[in-house]
């Protein structure tokens, strides 16, 4: 009995340590600026049918890479992008180990293509995370993000012409093919950049 009462203070002692969590939390934070609605951002950051949750302009750096837990208008697309990062790379390390895969000219265009989703996953990340502080910035990151994703589609048509091509298809089409898919993403991105500007 004496054995079940000690084991109890001692939750109960920790439940009182628990209890002061949420305090220690908010006090090893900085304190963020609270989000504002739509008419405080210039018009450029304002999105249709969203009227609140919107970050301060001209905050310094960590303020916008701590409202990385915070909820404002781009949280959604912030954490999808950060948590598919992270599982295409997690994903991509189970793989190497359980196949024992070797770097060599076979398992190169997949490496391409990982390393080709990362940076597309990454750098929208940054622009949905950074794209607030000004509107040199919103531009600056969002033409950043285009990149990426012209990035991706090449890395994407460079794995698909290697490894799901037939050796016909390929003899003919290989020297046009990747300039081609170059081409596309090039012009894929300048006009993003030039819808955006």
């Amino acid at each position: 009995m004496t054995a079940i009462l000690e084991r109890l203070s001692t939750l109960s002692l920790s439940g009182q340590h628990l209890s002061r969590l949420p305090r220690l939390l908010e006090d090893g934070f900085p304190k963020m600026p609270c989000t504002v609605k739509e008419c405080e951002v210039p018009q450029l950051f304002r999105e249709p049918y969203i009227h609140s949750g919107y970050r301060p302009t001209g905050q310094d750096w960590r303020y916008y890479f701590l409202s990385l837990f915070q909820k404002h208008n781009e949280v959604v697309n912030v954490w999808t992008h950060l948590l598919a990062a992270l599982a295409v790379l997690l994903r991509f390390k189970t793989f190497v180990e359980a196949e024992q895969l070797p770097v060599d000219a076979w398992s190169l265009p997949l490496l391409i293509f990982v390393l080709s989703s990362v940076t597309y996953l990454t750098c929208s990340l940054l622009a949905h995370l950074l794209q607030s502080k000004s509107e040199l910035y919103h531009y600056t990151f969002y033409f950043v993000d285009y990149v990426g994703v012209s990035i991706y589609q090449y890395g994407s048509a460079l794995a698909h012409f290697y490894y799901s091509s037939d050796q016909a298809w390929y003899d003919k089409f290989w020297l046009f093919f990747l300039p081609a898919a170059a081409f596309c993403g090039w012009l894929s991105c300048a006009g993003c950049c030039y819808a955006k500007y």
